[in-house]
């Protein structure tokens, strides 16, 4: 038993059909790179926007002390 010639053998054996499917794989590429992007910038976008809605539900930033912030303390005496 013989594969079965596939239709796009068939389709490229035809005059004048190699040019037209080029021009479709390319519009095909184009319009994936082209959602590609657009997902980013949507992406980039929702990730923006949920930070700035979380740091708007935060409080007002605690005070905190770090030792740094206090001058250092005499070395205890010798004994």
């Amino acid at each position: 038993m013989q594969p079965r010639d596939g239709g796009l053998k068939r389709l490229l054996e035809q005059p004048g059909a190699r040019p037209r499917i080029g021009r479709a794989v390319a519009s095909l590429m184009g319009v994936g790179i082209v959602t590609i992007g657009v997902l980013g910038v949507l992406l980039g976008w929702h990730l923006k926007r949920r930070a700035r809605l979380i740091r708007e539900r935060l409080g007002p930033p605690r005070r905190t002390f770090h030792p740094s912030d206090f001058p250092a303390t005499e070395p205890p005496p010798e004994a």
